[in-house]
């Protein structure tokens, strides 16, 4: 039968827009974004195509997990939830880094699998000039009333974040990165219009900050707080190395084999941790050094409070989220450990690595959800987090939990042949305010043949 012309072009139009729609997911699949990330690269092509099949309506987590990772239908499994906030985080990356000039934009909608396609117009809106009345203004305060704006928009965010009621995933556009962009490079010109050393010196501390995490981790701290003590050396003024140095003191505090050398780091640490106040009483990452000094010294309660403290003057800081996160965990505080660690909060990174990814994981084990633990797990190692052997001690006791036991064995036979010093229990021990989360995660880890496996 002959089409009517209304059918035909109705036609032409669909062929055009399923053709830019793959055109889009072809160039976010190739696109450097998603070149580490193959379990994401799948889920976008399972859901975009069978959208384009006319089959979303049979998109749910249980027919992604079999068509995309082979898993049983009736086993339900929360890998699906996790990497679909994981591939929304990834398509907002693509799109506000590798400067996409397709027709069509691809969205996955938080609470849903289906993919919205948007056309997206191609010409240009036309530049608006400046008036000309403002240019005084903005000679006379520079870099200060720009810094002062972002600032202000960064505050809403976090006051939106704060606000919403459920779960949502960051915005899907460069809105956020582009304020965090716009906010470090006036701190930068701050830093440099002080001295150039004190710009050195923040580059410095900053860049030993990546080496925080892991945690248990003790050559890591150690050359971080090396690198601390350069920024100092450089800049005595500034307050990052001293913040930063008492992280990493406290850490090895925490973790220090003998408590004479727990002793001797916890001191220095908690000098460390003044002085930084004293240079920056406002800076949450000065507050978050004492709240960490305090952790170390088994003050608990003040500790939780501190951290909170430091959140709540610098709410968007990707290290003092981090410290306060595990700070949480460490006192037993799992739901808030989550909500800390939550991706969809606003955060400024640097750059660096965050550890909320693991966060999630430990927070989700001892609330029970094993799945979930494991699906976090599994997104710190495939996004680059910084990982460890507690990484795959807590995969190895949340696939035992979740009745996996040969899967828990591999993973303490991987921990056993990559870490062969390794041992998790003085470890755990240390870790946690409550014997019973120690206790909790060693259980398991026996269950599953520790320490025979770990001889």
């Amino acid at each position: 039968m002959k089409m009517s012309n209304d059918s035909e072009r109705e036609s032409s139009a669909g062929a055009v827009m399923e053709n830019s729609v793959r055109t889009a997911l072809e160039s976010a699949l190739s696109s450097p974004s998603f070149a580490n990330a193959g379990r994401l690269r799948a889920f976008l092509r399972h859901v975009v195509e069978e959208t384009l099949e006319d089959r979303a309506d049979l998109l749910s987590g249980k027919s992604i997990a079999h068509g995309v990772y082979g898993r049983d239908p009736d086993d339900t499994d929360s890998i699906v939830r996790v990497d679909a906030g994981r591939l929304r985080r990834k398509l907002a990356e693509y799109y506000a880094a590798e400067r996409a000039t397709e027709t069509v934009r691809i969205h996955i909608d938080s609470g849903g699998y289906v993919p919205r396609f948007e056309e997206l117009n191609q010409e240009a809106p036309p530049a608006i000039d400046e008036p000309a009345h403002n240019n005084g203004a903005a000679r006379r305060f520079g870099p200060l009333s720009k810094l002062l704006a972002v600032a202000g928009i960064c505050g809403l965010a976090v006051l939106f974040w704060q606000m919403r009621t459920e779960p949502a995933d960051p915005p899907e556009d460069s809105g956020h990165r582009a304020v965090m962009s716009a906010q470090n490079s006036l701190e930068r010109t701050a830093l440099a219009e002080k001295s150039t050393a004190t710009l050195q010196a923040a580059n410095l501390a900053e860049k030993a900050s990546d080496l925080l995490f892991p945690i248990a981790d003790a050559e890591h701290q150690k050359l971080a707080t090396a690198m601390y003590r350069e920024s100092i050396r450089i800049d005595p003024t500034h307050s990052g190395g001293y913040a930063g140095a008492a992280h990493s003191l406290a850490t090895l505090a925490l973790i220090a084999p003998s408590a004479e050398q727990s002793a001797k780091f916890l001191e220095e640490a908690e000098s460390f941790a003044k002085q930084a106040v004293e240079l920056a009483p406002l800076s949450g990452w000065s507050h978050s050094a004492v709240a960490w000094v305090a952790l170390a010294a088994q003050n608990f309660t003040e500790a939780v409070e501190l951290s909170r403290f430091a959140v709540s003057l610098s709410p968007m800081d990707g290290k003092v989220l981090d410290f306060y996160a595990v700070t949480a965990l460490i006192t037993g505080h799992f739901e808030e450990g989550l909500q800390a660690s939550d991706p969809a909060r606003p955060r400024d990174n640097k750059g660096r690595q965050p550890a909320y990814l693991n966060v999630q994981g430990v927070a989700n084990y001892h609330l029970g959800h094993f799945d979930e633990a494991i699906a976090w797990f599994d997104a710190a190692i495939q996004d680059g987090g910084p990982v460890s052997e507690l990484t795959l001690t807590y995969k190895a006791a949340a696939s035992q939990a979740a009745g996996r036991t040969e899967v828990a064995r591999a993973l303490l036979d991987e921990l056993a042949q990559t870490w062969p010093a390794f041992r998790p229990e003085p470890i755990l021990k240390k870790f946690y305010q409550y014997p019973e989360h120690a206790e909790q995660v060693i259980a398991e880890l026996r269950a599953a043949g520790w320490p025979a496996v770990l001889k």
